[in-house]
């Protein structure tokens, strides 16, 4: 199934649990996505965390209003191929795509 860079998709996610199916935000560019067939991407949650490695999704950031609240889970990033997807359920708007990548940067992948 193909994706875009923004969409939120169920995939399998790998969690200490097992392969679990699991909404993900896609994080990689769109030419990546179509020269590789595959993308990475942040798993979301319902649960609600309260910690420095979530990023909030509210209704208003989103194309579509979802079924549930979700929050970023900013540590759990992996690869998945396209062919992995399992079904799709919106987009985050660009706006706030940009301040999600920004936050995994931030927390996930800086430098001390």
């Amino acid at each position: 199934m193909k994706v875009a860079q923004g969409e939120i998709v169920e995939v399998s996610f790998n969690l200490p649990q097992g392969y679990l199916p699991h909404p993900v935000v896609v994080l990689s560019n769109n030419e990546i996505i179509e020269n590789e067939e595959s993308f990475v991407a942040v798993m979301l949650s319902s649960k609600d965390y309260d910690d420095e490695y979530s990023f909030f999704i509210t209704d208003e950031m989103l194309t579509q209003k979802p079924k549930t609240k979700y929050q970023a889970r900013c540590h759990l990033i992996s690869f998945f191929k396209e062919k992995e997807v399992l079904s799709k359920h919106g987009k985050l708007k660009k706006e706030y795509l940009k301040r999600l990548i920004a936050f995994i940067h931030q927390t996930t992948f800086k430098v001390e």
